[in-house]
This record gives structure tokens, sequence and C-alpha cells, in this order.
């Protein structure tokens, strides 16, 4: 009886390794031929640059410095629901700034990239906190062939990012704009319980990054993601055609794979800018919206972290645009422009020959 147990046993087990090796084969396979469908319909815009074994994309026009860099962060910070969290705050594809970058270009170098695992960009290795961001951007704009001082203008997130590029390449950074920035107490200050997110040990990021690169290669995350078109209209001053691009691509299995990284990497992130110190005297200006998607009861509190921000510099302010929710660059692109013209004007005057 015993015998006759232990082989039942085994065949069971050999039955489901063989179920789960044709499970898996099938899904790398899907992910593949869904990848190559994906190049077809959304060639890249932008090229390529290796960064050491990584491949980094990047789109620069213009011409003059300073030059101005484009930051596309996470919103998920913004989301209370996990839901809606997963669904919507994945890292943003820095395509999502041509039209800002075409206003920008008409009088100075500016340049978008797309971070680590976000629109053409690979996806890169655990942590995936502010303080690699700000290695990966200086290894691409020096590959890249695109030379300081820079306007670093970075939105949500990805001014965590842009505090701590600062603070370890202080030389190449000219100026700065915040669009919607994320400070690093945010979680703490609007959410409770947000201070056990520091307490997390840290296999939980190495697992989570781990689940998320194989997630990826899978094809799990393309299965779990719904078929939405873009949301009608697009934004003024873009086609149909790059507002679909740039939605297709916030949408993607990969960014579904940066945004578990970029959450299991928070607690570094925001300690990094925490100790990245001030800013200076460099121009600074934290542009944010009046009405957030941050829940009303914390709005107040928002403002409050935004001014605190502006504080960085000796020279920030902290400027407000009354619009509803919804990202800065998409509904009020014009102020973004403004903020970023006259910092570069600043910047100029403070150098007396940039141009």
């Amino acid at each position: 009886m015993y015998a006759k147990l232990r082989t039942a046993a085994i065949a069971t087990s050999i039955i489901g390794a063989g179920v789960f090796a044709i499970a898996l084969v099938s899904g790398l396979l899907y992910e593949q031929v869904q990848r190559a469908r994906d190049r077809e319909q959304f060639p890249q815009i932008g090229r390529s640059v290796d960064i050491g074994g990584r491949m980094l994309n990047i789109y620069c026009s213009g011409a003059g410095q300073p030059a101005v860099v484009f930051e596309r962060g996470a919103p998920w910070t913004f989301y209370n629901d996990p839901k809606t969290m997963f669904e919507n705050g994945a890292p943003r594809p820095g395509y999502g700034w041509v039209w800002i970058q075409r206003e920008l270009a008409k009088t100075t170098t500016a340049c978008w990239y797309d971070r680590a695992g976000s629109g053409w960009s690979d996806l890169g290795p655990y942590p995936r906190d502010s303080a690699s961001q700000a290695r990966d951007l200086h290894a691409l704009l020096q590959a890249a062939g695109a030379p300081p001082p820079y306007v670093l203008v970075a939105e949500s997130s990805a001014a965590l990012d842009a505090h701590v590029y600062a603070g370890f390449y202080p030389a190449d950074v000219a100026g700065l704009v915040f669009v919607n920035g994320v400070h690093p107490d945010l979680l703490i200050d609007t959410r409770p319980g947000g201070r056990r997110l520091a307490r997390l040990p840290g296999f939980v990021g190495h697992s989570q990054d781990a689940m998320a690169q194989v997630f990826n290669q899978i094809g799990l995350y393309r299965l779990g993601l719904k078929n939405r078109p873009a949301p009608a209209p697009p934004p003024r001053g873009m086609t149909s055609s790059e507002w679909n691009t740039i939605w297709r691509l916030t949408q993607s299995s990969k960014a579904r794979s940066a945004l578990m990284q970029d959450i299991a990497s928070w607690a570094q992130s925001t300690a990094q800018a925490r100790t990245a110190g001030s800013l200076g005297d460099r121009p600074l200006i934290a542009l944010s919206a009046e009405n957030t998607a941050v829940a009303s009861e914390y709005r107040s509190v928002w403002m409050e972290l935004q001014t605190d921000l502006a504080r960085l510099s000796t020279r920030g302010k902290h400027v407000v645009v009354n619009q509803s929710n919804g990202e800065l660059i998409y509904q009020a692109p014009d102020a973004v422009v403004e903020a970023a013209r006259h910092v570069v004007s600043d910047v100029r005057q403070q150098t007396g020959g940039l141009r």
C-alpha cells in the first residue's frame, strides 16, 4: 500500500513538473512574440546607449547651454488603493515630455530619456533606488555626448532622483524644476503607518525585485493588463499617435516590473534624498498643482511639503498651478515650459556666457 502511494506521489510530481515546465516555456514564447509585436507597432523613438551591459533610451534636440534634461518618475505614491496603484502608478516613458521638449529645444538643448524599465529602456538590477537612477543618468549623458551643465526637470518621484543626482554630481547641475515633485516625507506625513515602510527587512525588496523580473519574462504581467484605449482627447500639442504610444508604453508589462522595483526601493530612495543636502543657491522652481491625486484631507500637507522642496535652494520658488487632478506635463504644459525657461535664463545670467 505504501509503495503504491509513493509511486502515485512521484507520478503526480512528475506530471506537475511537466505541466509547470510547459506553462513556463509557453509564457516565455508568448512574451517574446508580444514584444516583437510591440516593436512593430511602437518603433523606438530616440537611440539606445550602452551604459555598461544595459541599454537606456535617450532623445535630444535643439542646441545651446545649459542642456535641459527631463526626468519622469512613478506616481504610485499618490494612490491609496493598491489596484489603482498597480494600474496607474508605473514609471512613465520619457516620450511624455515630447511637446514640452519641442518648445524648450527652440532655445537650448533639450533631452528626455527613459529610466530603466520604462519606455524603450532595459530593466535595471536591484535596487532601483534614487542613487542607482542618478548613476544611470550620469553614465547615459556621458555616453550620449551631452555635456553639462544641466537643468534637471523632474516630475513625481523623479524629484528624489534629481536631488540625489545634484548631491552626487554638484558641478553638473546648474538648476532644477520639480513638477509635482514627491517629497521624501510624503508617505510619512500623508499616510497612516507610513513610517513602517522604512522598517521592512532588506530581503523583502530583493524578493519583490526577483518576482518582478520573472513575471516580466514569462508574460504574467501582460496577461493581467487591460487592453484599454488611450483616454481621449490627447493632451494639447500632441497627436493621437503620440498619445497612444505614450499610453501603451505606460501600460506595458515591463513598466509594471519597473513599478515593483520602484516600490521595493522606496525606503532607500527617500533616505538618500534626505541626506543629499541642500541645493545651495541654484535656481529652483517647485511647480505643483493646487489639486492633486493626493487625498483631499492631505492636500494641505502636500502644499507644505512642496514649499519645503522649494526651500532646498536659497533661490527656490514654489509656484502653484490652479488645475484639476492629473499630471501637470499634460494638463499645464505651458507652466512647465515657462518654469524651465525661467531657470535656464537664471543660469545664463549667473554664468554670463552660456548660450
